[in-house]
């Protein structure tokens, strides 16, 4: 139904403004050569380019009744603009998330509880408009939509809390940030705002913020560079404690709300059993069961149908009721105190116990090795380092499915120091090592670990402790040691795999393998190949800590790379060790190439 119909004439460069019949106020200014018109509640920019002196604006007013939702929120705030690119200013950024246009008449700001009144303006459906003082907006305006405002509250660089009110009185949307949301000590120092991730969650924002990305320090009036409508935070919880008939979850510290969980949403598989009662505290929920949890058994907690801040969650948590841990269940296996240049130190556990066991909140020293759970079953290895990318640098036949990165682990000396591993204030294992453990004929232990030779003997028993293998890199981080001492070894043997070998390339006895097995412990190992006529070919090893088994491979190339003739050659390798033992070793073999004939 037509109920208004006005004819006005505007001068250029003035503004007017005009009410309609539902008491909204609509802004004309052609200094811009702009018009902002209502239709059907839905506002739109119209550009007219205006020659004339006067303009005639005909409107025709209909009166629709349209119920709009507001669905204004917060989304990026610059607490602290020093060292940016962006202007020098604080800003707040808001967005139109709902699908009306929203009148901000009579919306307040507050800033630590000190309302502004925002300005008579209307911000169509997802549209954003930039909360400015207004001495500063001008340095705004390539950015798009802004509201100058004629008071300020100064944003806090650590934080501070920041409310939008409905004209009503209704909460719109509220932050309290901190600059701990920066996760980075550079951005949190100035020149960068924060950003909201998912425009359609509302709660916790701390989980949903996070510093811009975006090379400028910021996105005012676009888009934000963390920008994902899809985004999930996680909130899986954790287990914290498990006893008989209990298992208590911890769910991550900055959810402030926890989600809602009943009963019928849990069980525990295989076994089937669902909690009878539920007890919440703060940032824990404590399962309550029946029936005893089953001991030393791997389990699963299901999840399902988990709702949280308008999103669904389903969570598989593995979990261990484990035996309480004996002394040398898990051992010290390995440890690397004198990395090489650029290396980090790493510390080797092997579980020697016939038992599952979960190393959640067990300690290195005084270092939490994981908070999560985490099991760790009967013969296998777990490597502790800060950086497990770096170490598999340095080693390359490093294992990285058996590592556990921890933020930081206890200073170990080059000289000397201690290895600690504990749980339940119950010692597990501890290693007092010293760099003299090390072979005597190594010139440089930089990035050679000690490795641990018998699983059985104590930890701490003289010898049981000694160099990595050089011919293995110098360590052997995440699996077996290269110089475990064997049981039942009596002799000391070199043998050939095959006799002859044909390096050409087809796949089949490409190189000739040396199998090594010896009875001494820590033996030093030196290998040279001569040809028919007793000449030098190639020292293939020189001097090497080899350990009491191994393998050594040659392709049939001299020392300068190039490819030895056929014929028939002859390997020379002597043992020996720090205690005075000596062997010799002698052996021949043939070297078939294509062209040659015997």
């Amino acid at each position: 139904m037509i109920t208004k119909i006005l004819f006005i004439f505007i001068p250029r460069n003035q503004t007017y403004e005009i009410s309609s019949v539902f008491s909204k106020k609509l802004f004309i200014n052609f200094h811009k050569y702009s018009l902002y018109y209502s239709k059907y509640n839905d506002m739109r920019p119209l550009f007219i380019k205006i020659k004339q002196k006067y303009l005639c604006v005909f409107f025709i007013m209909l009166n629709f009744c349209v119920a709009a939702q507001d669905r204004l929120i917060i989304t990026e705030i610059m607490a602290n603009p020093n060292n940016g690119q962006l202007p020098n200013t604080e800003f707040i950024e808001l967005y139109n998330s709902g699908e009306k246009p929203v009148d901000l008449s009579n919306y307040k700001l507050q800033v630590n509880k000190q309302s502004i009144e925002l300005l008579p303006r209307y911000l169509a459906s997802k549209q954003f408009i930039l909360l400015v003082y207004a001495p500063s907006s001008s340095t705004f305006e390539r950015f798009g939509n802004v509201m100058p405002l004629p008071r300020w509250q100064a944003l806090n660089n650590s934080g501070a809390e920041i409310s939008l009110i409905k004209p009503d009185g209704q909460l719109a949307d509220q932050v309290t940030y901190s600059d701990r949301w920066y996760a980075s000590s550079t951005k949190r120092n100035g020149g960068w705002s924060l950003e909201r991730i998912n425009p359609n969650i509302s709660c916790d924002e701390s989980l949903n913020w996070s510093a811009s990305e975006s090379l400028s320090g910021g996105t005012p009036g676009q888009r934000n560079s963390i920008w994902d409508e899809y985004y999930k935070p996680a909130i899986q919880p954790s287990i914290a404690d498990i006893q008989d008939h209990s298992i208590r979850l911890r769910f991550p510290p900055a959810l402030t709300n926890l989600p809602a969980i009943t009963t019928e949403q849990i069980q525990l598989h295989p076994v089937g059993a669902k909690p009878t009662a539920i007890e919440i505290d703060r940032e824990h929920l404590t399962l309550i069961f029946s029936t005893a949890i089953p001991m030393d058994t791997p389990l699963e907690l299901n999840m399902v149908d988990i709702s949280w801040c308008q999103l669904t969650y389903q969570f598989s948590i593995p979990l261990l009721h484990a035996s309480p841990s004996e002394y040398n269940d898990i051992i010290i296996n390995e440890v690397l105190f004198n990395p090489k240049a650029g290396g980090v130190d790493f510390v080797e556990l092997y579980n020697r116990s016939g038992k599952i066991i979960n190393l959640q909140g067990w300690l290195l020293g005084n270092r939490e090795i994981i908070r999560e759970p985490h099991l760790f079953y009967p013969s296998a290895y777990r490597v502790l380092t800060t950086s497990p990318e770096t170490v598999e640098k340095h080693y390359p036949n490093a294992q990285l499915e058996n590592f556990i990165t921890m933020s930081a682990l206890p200073p170990y000396a080059n000289e000397r120091g201690q290895v600690v591993l504990s749980h339940a204030s119950v010692l597990v294992d501890s290693l007092a090592y010293v760099s003299a453990m090390h072979q005597p004929f190594l010139s440089d232990v930089k990035g050679i670990s000690l490795e641990r030779q018998s699983l059985e003997r104590d930890t701490n028993e003289p010898g049981n402790f000694t160099s990595a293998s050089t011919l293995v890199g110098g360590a052997t981080p995440g699996y077996k040691n290269s110089v475990g001492v064997e049981k039942n070894m009596h002799n000391n043997t070199i043998t050939l795999a095959s006799r002859t070998f044909s390096p050409n390339g087809d796949g089949f006895e490409d190189q000739l393998h040396f199998i090594y097995a010896f009875s001494e412990e820590n033996p030093m190992f030196t290998l040279q190949i001569f040809d028919d006529r007793g000449r030098s070919v190639n020292r293939l090893i020189r001097n090497k800590s080899v350990g009491q088994q191994g393998e050594i491979s040659w392709d049939g190339k001299d020392e300068n790379g190039h490819d030895c003739t056929g014929g028939i050659y002859i390997f020379q390798a002597e043992m020996y060790t720090a205690k005075g033992y000596f062997q010799s070793f002698k052996g021949s073999f043939v070297l078939v190439r294509d062209s040659s004939k015997y």
